[in-house]
């Protein structure tokens, strides 16, 4: 059965620490299986996008926050806790607002002087032009750095995805600012995982959460 009360971020912070499945369930009379959006979205990259020709890989939500998903052996990998890919967690409270988390983008354009932008005009190929972009990258490079070789470190995928909210333009300028920490060992380097722009791009939350059922009863 899986976790299904979460603590959840701002915009849906209403919903937090409710037990979310059993309530729905009983509203619908139907079975309801509830998980994290950064996991469902790993799932759904798990069926259609690049990671299906790989068994292991994390992926990374660039949503309002910033997490992901862990895909082990082709299935969704949760953790003890069900907190698996919780990415911000490797961040102290001095260096969280340095997260490439799309809330913290958004309030540097707004600072700069984009103050109608909204969370969905992120998603928009054509906000690389925006003044302050680039800044804000090179800004996050070293958080996005940290996650990137604390994946490596632990779970050593054969793909890393950029994925979430993010535009793919977003995404390759991070890709193109990533260091891997490859010190060469007796004149030999290690192998790193590629880095991947994730392929589904509309609700991919959606598409991996219509999944669950099918992983959970069939697969």
């Amino acid at each position: 059965m899986l976790e299904t009360a979460f603590n959840c971020p701002l915009p849906l912070a209403h919903w937090s620490l409710i037990d979310l499945a059993p309530i729905l369930g009983e509203q619908l009379g139907l079975p309801v299986w509830a998980d994290n959006v950064a996991r469902t979205a790993a799932l759904a990259e798990a069926i259609f996008g690049v990671g299906r020709n790989v068994a292991d890989f994390a992926y990374i939500a660039h949503l309002h926050g910033y997490g992901g998903g862990l895909v082990s052996g082709g299935m969704p990998f949760r953790g003890s806790f069900g907190n698996a890919g919780e990415y911000s967690v490797l961040f102290g409270r001095q260096d969280y607002d340095d997260r490439p988390a799309l809330s913290r983008l958004l309030q540097h354009l707004h600072a700069k002087g984009h103050s109608d932008l909204t969370l969905k005009d992120l998603k928009k190929e054509s906000l690389v032009d925006l003044d302050g972009v680039a800044e804000w990258l090179d800004r996050v490079a070293p958080a996005h750095n940290q996650a990137i070789n604390a994946i490596c470190a632990v779970f050593d995928p054969a793909l890393i995805v950029l994925g979430g909210e993010l535009p793919h333009s977003l995404a390759g300028m991070l890709i193109e600012r990533t260091e891997f920490n490859n010190l060469p060992r007796h004149g030999v380097l290690r192998d790193v995982p590629s880095l991947a722009v994730a392929q589904v791009v509309d609700a991919p939350g959606a598409i991996g959460a219509a999944l669950i059922p099918l992983f959970e009863t069939v697969l």
